[in-house]
């Protein structure tokens, strides 16, 4: 397994096919990234799954502040 995404995993997770609409949309998604020279975007795997794995751990809401 490569320590960074594919890039079928890129248009896969953002559904976009041009490079810099992929670059938007990891932008909004707030997915850090480097930049090929060729423009396209490259994301660390662990970037993925750090995000992941925080999320999944993150403390139930304070429903009583409701």
């Amino acid at each position: 397994m490569s320590a960074f995404l594919s890039e079928e995993d890129i248009k896969r997770m953002t559904k976009r096919v041009r490079p810099s609409a992929q670059r938007r949309a990891l932008d909004r998604m707030g997915v850090r990234y480097l930049i090929r020279p060729d423009g396209r975007p490259i994301v660390a795997r662990a970037t993925i799954e750090h995000s992941v794995t925080e999320r999944s751990i993150s403390p139930e809401p304070n429903w009583g502040a409701l």
